[in-house]
């Protein structure tokens, strides 16, 4: 069955959900759908990053530029073009158009809305970002599906609005194999024989990044020849910069900041460290998982599941400095079986996430979707 799908995204890089959209786009195109990404973005900006890396993969994207805000003008063109142009299937991935088309009756939409929903970042109260959350969590219960990524987050209280025949576990995914079209990348660490730590994120709270810093500063991990590897932009840069002064580990902490070519450095890379406070089902797990890169993640979220509740990889207290400092000094000298644990991790990946079956998934969802809307359509014409 062949489904017109528009897929509708404002990114600010190419991080978990980006990944994933495009992941999905591509699986689809495989099995015969018709999809396309709408990248939204303000009116002076140049092209994004999720539009760049669609047009290398040869994926259908179209560049939407708009007034940031709650644009209302703008949400009424999306579905104005979308209806015109016969797409069946409207897919948010974010609070932006959750927002922008949740605020609209179901009339005016007139087309079946899904939502992809990776998790909140628990924004400081009465910021712009903990407005934009309040509201997006007020306009969920109007979409017709609320996929999450992992089953634990069915149980958040900013979903308690939806019901439950709305709300859906759909579980990230990716294809068996990188698509790596950048040359062979290499970590700058100021030793070869160095153990890499690497860790990939927007550098906000709940990624918690500042553990990492303050765990390689502790006594014993200081003396290690061990280098931590950022990769990613975002507010808190210059406060964790200012945090490796303090404990005068400059040399041993690197801010890369934004990067393409992340599986690329996961082949340089030790390990990959996952401190965060929240989560969903990172795409960045499931890319080490994929390339056998040794795990190290906060048991939040999807994270325990993904990794065999330990078995194929290491889990660690969320929110705990002493936990990840004392696992990171277990690692370097040598207690822990990091390839093990790796190559369990790399079986879990192809058995439970790849991308045909996050596809069929969402395909099963869409054919729902089109037959209740074609169905509503029905009894309004006889009720007319």
């Amino acid at each position: 069955m062949s489904i017109k799908v528009l897929h509708l995204i404002d990114s600010a890089g190419l991080y978990g959900a980006e990944k994933m959209l495009l992941t999905l786009v591509a699986e689809q195109r495989k099995k015969g759908l018709s999809p396309l990404i709408l990248s939204a973005g303000a009116s002076e900006m140049g092209e994004k990053a999720i539009e760049s890396e669609a047009k290398r993969l040869g994926l259908p994207v179209l560049s939407w530029r708009m007034k940031p805000g709650l644009n209302l003008k703008q949400s009424l063109k999306v579905c104005q073009w979308a209806r015109q142009d016969g797409f069946q299937i409207l897919h948010s991935h974010g609070y932006k158009f959750n927002i922008l088309l949740g605020i609209l009756p179901r009339f005016v939409r007139d087309v079946p809305l899904i939502t992809t929903l990776h998790g909140y970042v628990n924004a400081p109260r009465w910021s712009k970002m903990w407005l934009y959350e309040k509201l997006d969590q007020r306009l969920l219960p109007r979409m017709d599906k609320v996929c999450v990524v992992s089953a634990h987050m069915k149980e958040q209280p900013a979903l308690s609005r939806v019901v439950p025949e709305k709300l859906v576990v759909v579980e990230n995914g990716l294809g068996t194999e990188a698509n790596l079209s950048s040359p062979p990348a290499r970590l700058p660490a100021t030793s070869s024989e160095c153990f890499k730590i690497l860790a990939v994120g927007r550098l906000s709270r709940e990624k918690n990044f500042a553990a990492l810093i303050t765990a390689l500063a502790s006594d014993n991990l200081r003396k290690k020849n061990m280098e931590l590897f950022i990769v990613g932009e975002g507010p808190l840069l210059p406060e964790l910069e200012q945090l490796t002064r303090k404990y005068s580990i400059s040399k041993k902490v690197h801010f890369l900041g934004y990067r393409k070519d992340v599986t690329t450095l996961m082949r340089e890379a030790s390990l990959l460290a996952m401190p965060s406070l929240t989560e969903g089902l990172p795409v960045t797990l499931l890319e080490a998982m994929r390339c056998q890169l040794p795990v190290v993640a906060s048991s939040v979220g999807g994270i325990p599941k993904a990794l065999a509740h330990g078995e194929a990889g290491i889990l660690i207290k969320p929110g705990s400095h002493q936990s990840l400092t004392n696992i990171l000094e277990r690692i370097v000298s040598g207690e822990i079986d990091l390839g093990s644990l790796a190559q369990r991790a790399r079986e879990r990946f192809e058995q439970h996430y790849s991308a045909e079956s996050m596809e069929s998934q969402y395909m099963g969802l869409y054919e729902c979707l089109i037959k209740s809307d074609s169905t509503r359509q029905r009894i309004g014409e006889s009720e007319s």
